[in-house]
């Protein structure tokens, strides 16, 4: 067999993406599954730890300032959030498996689901960053 060293190593599409884009991803579909299946659904409940370090990671870079800018490099800050958000996101599983939430149904497991894929995402990207 031989190795692919590329880009894209073994046709994978997350290999090709910077650590901080996955980070952006994973924290946008923990947000996704809040505002879907919290907000609106009322089905799955994801801790407000989870949903204030999502949104600092979705909103804080893109704001193009010279005080946000001052206080950390970017990569840093990804790295150092993302690895928070994983925390939470640990915490969550944990409780969910406690409150034995996978007997409740459809829609509150695809809730889970979607907030554990952005866990798992988000864990990848701050891996892959270099600080």
């Amino acid at each position: 067999m031989s190795e692919d060293t590329g880009s894209n190593a073994g046709g994978n599409p997350l290999a090709a993406q910077s650590g901080d884009t996955l980070v952006m991803w994973g924290a946008l579909l923990v947000v996704a599954s809040w505002v879907v299946f919290e907000t609106i659904a009322e089905e799955y409940f994801i801790s407000t730890t989870s949903i204030a370090v999502a949104l600092l990671l979705v909103v804080v870079p893109r704001i193009d300032s010279a005080a946000i800018s001052s206080l950390a490099k970017p990569a840093a800050f990804a790295k150092v959030f993302g690895y928070l958000l994983v925390a939470a996101g640990l915490s969550e599983i944990v409780g969910d498996i406690r409150n034995n939430i996978f007997d409740a149904g459809g829609s509150t497991i695809i809730g889970a689901l979607v907030a554990y894929a952005g866990y798992a995402l988000t864990f990848m990207g701050a891996r892959k960053i270099e600080v």
